[in-house]
């Protein structure tokens, strides 16, 4: 895998335990991994956004995405390996 093959990930979750006008009722999550291919990229980010719902059962994923990086270089956006379980600090969310 060469440094330069990461990928957007995209989720969008909602938070069924708040009420639906709060504006953390529904929030996405961005970040980058690091990965071979736009395929396994969106299974890791899968994998990682659902343990993140399975440690707090009130959130839910509504759907999620992949592209190809679109922050320049040296951006803020978290990069994740794809197999690496980043913790929740690291990812961002």
């Amino acid at each position: 895998m060469r440094p330069d093959d990461r990928w957007e990930y995209n989720v969008w979750f909602r938070d069924t335990d708040l009420p639906v006008d709060d504006e953390d009722y529904e929030w996405p999550a961005v970040f980058l991994i690091q990965a071979e291919s736009s395929e396994q990229a969106q299974r890791w980010g899968d994998r990682l956004a659902a343990r993140r719902c399975e440690t707090r059962s009130e959130r839910q994923i509504l759907w999620s995405s992949v592209s190809e990086e679109s922050e320049p270089r040296g951006t803020s956006l978290p990069v994740v390996q794809a197999g690496t379980w980043a913790t929740d600090s690291e990812i961002g969310w």
